[in-house]
């Protein structure tokens, strides 16, 4: 937890998940998704941007088990290494996440394997969900939060409507890929037909059902940011905090510095959820 000063916005609270073993927040959902089903289950499929791959790789190698990830043929270089490196068998197929999921749900109904979707199990959120507790005692009136599947916004959303009330959670979608954001506003699942962002984390076409109704139930706005936005608060977070955050996990930030001034948010929070940036990425949007 850190406390960090951005130009045109008040002093916020962020929280770094880039820190951990597969340089996001995943690997909490997926530890207790995996210590509650991995003897059971040794073999499971999923489909993953990346970062939920390597999570669910690390968590059921821990426990003897193994990942069958279906990943975007244009995936994250750095992230499909990072799977294969910690157990999973990568499979590349589709042009986005939602064509690999679609292949992946596929395969593992054809091979009668357990189908692990990030933002479908309770456990994954619940585990996500514990981010919030570590933050509940500090002092904040909003979180921007990051929307990919849902399972982390669900989490934290669960836990502070019952610890701080007071709180509001607002959701954080890509212009680009506003297929979350839609689906809160509209009450019910809204596909869009294509995705437009460098935020591959967050870049979803087909909402889940189970995550749309837990959004509905407990999040309070929306707010869209675009890639120029996303990339000045990469920048910007790097040069108060050297994290180097990816565009998914910078988003969050990015919408702070958008709207919590508007919003007369008195100490907004956020968490820097990723930081999985290729070498090439690195070049390109820090400069080093």
């Amino acid at each position: 937890l850190r406390d960090v000063a951005f130009e045109g916005a008040p002093a916020m609270l962020l929280k770094d998940e880039t820190a951990t073993p597969i340089r996001s927040f995943k690997g909490r959902g997926t530890e207790n998704f995996a210590q509650l089903y991995a003897a059971t289950a040794p073999l499971v499929v999923c489909a993953s941007a990346g970062n939920f791959g390597q999570g669910l790789a690390l968590s059921m190698a821990r426990r003897g088990g193994r990942a069958i990830v279906f990943a975007a043929r244009a995936a994250n270089p750095l992230k499909i290494a990072r799977m294969k490196e910690l157990g999973a068998e990568v499979r590349l197929e589709g042009g986005d996440f939602d064509a690999a999921n679609a292949a992946a749900t596929a395969f593992a109904r054809d091979a009668d394997l357990p189908f692990v979707e990030d933002a479908a199990f309770p456990e994954i959120a619940e585990g996500a969900g514990v981010i919030a507790l570590e933050m509940a005692e500090e002092d904040f009136d909003a979180i921007y939060v990051a929307v990919g599947g849902g399972a982390l916004i669900n989490g934290i959303s669960a836990l502070l409507k019952n610890a701080r009330p007071d709180v509001a959670v607002i959701g954080v979608c890509a212009e680009g890929a506003a297929s979350y954001a839609l689906s809160w506003r509209a009450r019910r699942p809204v596909e869009t037909q294509k995705v437009d962002t460098f935020a591959d984390g967050i870049a979803i076409r087909a909402p889940v059902e189970a995550s749309v109704a837990e959004l509905v139930a407990r999040v309070d706005d929306f707010v869209l940011v675009s890639d120029a936005e996303i990339l000045r608060a990469m920048r910007a977070l790097h040069r108060a905090t050297g994290i180097f955050a990816e565009p998914a996990g910078a988003a969050g930030v990015a919408a702070a510095v958008k709207d919590a001034a508007a919003r007369r948010a008195q100490r907004p929070a956020s968490i820097i959820c990723g930081g999985n940036v290729a070498p090439d990425d690195r070049t390109r949007w820090f400069g080093v």
